[in-house]
């Protein structure tokens, strides 16, 4: 059973987005393109806004699948944030 099978395509496509950002931001991060945190935060707020306009939801259900992404990604980077000395604002 694959995960498409499992979770449902949308799930799924959304899942493979999360990946792929954390990745892509890993990236950035390592070649020093994003470094600072608010900057990294409306990057991830921006690339999430840009994925899920291609979905037509109802806005509650949209505004939960926007902040569990969100949130998602945030939580995958924390250790990678302290481990590069990302700069942030206080």
């Amino acid at each position: 059973m694959t995960v498409n099978e499992y979770c449902g395509s949308m799930e799924s496509s959304i899942l493979d987005f999360i990946f792929s950002l954390t990745d892509d931001i890993l990236e950035k991060i390592q070649y020093r393109k994003l470094f600072y945190q608010e900057q990294i935060a409306r990057y991830v707020q921006k690339q999430i806004d840009f994925f899920f306009n291609t979905y037509n939801l109802k806005t509650a259900l949209l505004y939960s699948y926007k902040h569990e992404a969100y949130n998602t990604i945030m939580f995958k980077l924390k250790n990678h944030l302290k481990e590069h000395n990302i700069l942030q604002c206080v």
